[in-house]
This record gives C-alpha cells, sequence and structure tokens, in this order.
C-alpha cells in the first residue's frame, strides 16, 4: 500500500483577520486528527509529513487499520510520510490481517516480544533490517520508488468581478 494522502492546505482568514498576519491551515480528508498550520507557505509544508504520521500512529496505538488514501481533488497536494514509517505501517496493517500479535511475530523471527511491539512504534524507529525480516515473516517485502516532488502553494486569485 501507499502511505500517500491528499493534504487540503488554505489560508486561515479567521487567523488573519486576528492577528494581521498570513496563516495557513492544512487538513487530511482521510485522517481527520491531522491538522496543522503556519505562517508561511514554507512553514505548512515542513509540518505536513510530521502532521500526517502522528495522526496516522494513533490508529496503530488504537489497534486499527488505517484509512485508505483517496485520490487527491483538485487544488490537494499528497503528502507522503517517510519510507522507514512506511515500512512500519505496511508491518501494522499486515499484522491485523493476519491476526499476528507482537508476541507471534517475536517468536517467528527469534525477537524478544518487548522488541517486536516495537517494531511499529514509529517514535522508536527499528533497524531497516529487523523491519525486513518482520515483513518477510507476515509475507511481505518492501519496495521504495520515488516519485516527483510537489508542494503546496497558494493558488494565484481570481480575478476581480467587474
Amino acid at each position: 500500500m501507499r502511505y500517500s494522502y491528499p493534504c487540503e492546505v488554505v489560508l486561515d482568514d479567521e487567523e488573519a483577520e486576528t492577528t494581521g498576519r498570513e496563516a495557513y491551515v492544512a487538513t487530511f480528508p482521510d485522517v481527520p486528527p491531522a491538522i496543522t498550520g503556519g505562517w508561511s507557505v514554507q512553514e505548512v509544508n515542513g509540518h505536513l509529513r510530521d502532521c500526517l504520521e502522528t495522526a496516522l500512529s494513533l490508529c496503530i496505538d488504537s489497534n486499527e487499520s488505517l484509512p485508505e488514501p483517496s485520490e487527491p481533488e483538485p487544488g490537494q497536494v499528497l503528502v507522503a510520510v517517510s519510507p522507514p514509517v512506511a515500512a512500519q505501517f505496511a508491518l501494522h496493517e499486515a499484522m491485523r490481517a493476519e491476526g499476528v500479535t507482537a508476541t507471534e511475530l517475536a517468536r517467528r523471527i527469534g525477537m524478544r516480544p518487548s522488541r517486536a511491539r516495537r517494531l511499529t512504534d514509529i517514535f522508536r524507529p527499528a533497524k531497516p533490517s529487523e523491519i525486513e525480516r518482520a515483513l518477510a515473516a507476515v509475507g511481505l517485502h518492501m519496495i521504495s520508488e520515488a516519485a516527483p516532488l510537489k508542494q503546496w502553494t497558494p493558488s494565484p486569485d481570481p480575478a476581480p468581478a467587474l
């Protein structure tokens, strides 16, 4: 699965009105808890990945499936999680699909259960070799790819009505 989700970034009119400063808010329609913002285009772009990864990690904490990403609509940009986090998310999803517990995964790959539990904790990065072994134990392997980077940029204001 690809862990790239559409994101909508809009000018925060309320914040601009209150503070007199330009501000942006970013939301992910497929991941409602993922909301971030920034005072500039660069700042908001810098927060998008961390915001998405943190919100998706809540699914792991609750032992829920990660939401399926939808196709981006016009004006939205795709935001992808980092490759190491994508591997951890894939492991979580495969374990859920097969009903494999951390204890069972640990047995399959010869690891302590406490260490196996940490393999899906994005705040405690795992060694790539450990993730690869764990993925193989649930019948998966990782494939990497690169795609053009597209960051969000404000669209030009429409022409004023005459």
